[in-house]
């Protein structure tokens, strides 16, 4: 079997504190090489256009295999 990379997502969780509850955020089709900085730097950006701070982000990589 062959591992190939299929494509990465970014879910940014915003944190809804008076409904006690975290809103998840995807973003499809983010880079294969994604460092710790550009993370910060797009959680970072959407923070400035959010009213409610982003609790933290995570990224999903999709990998498929082939025979």
């Amino acid at each position: 079997m062959q591992k190939e990379w299929d494509g990465n997502k970014v879910d940014i969780f915003l944190e809804d504190a008076v409904n006690e509850k975290y809103i998840r955020r995807r973003f499809n089709g983010a880079m294969q090489t994604l460092t710790d900085e550009q993370i910060a730097a797009f959680a970072q950006a959407l923070g400035t256009v959010n009213e409610l701070p982003i609790s933290y982000a995570t990224v999903i990589e999709e990998y498929r295999y082939t025979l």
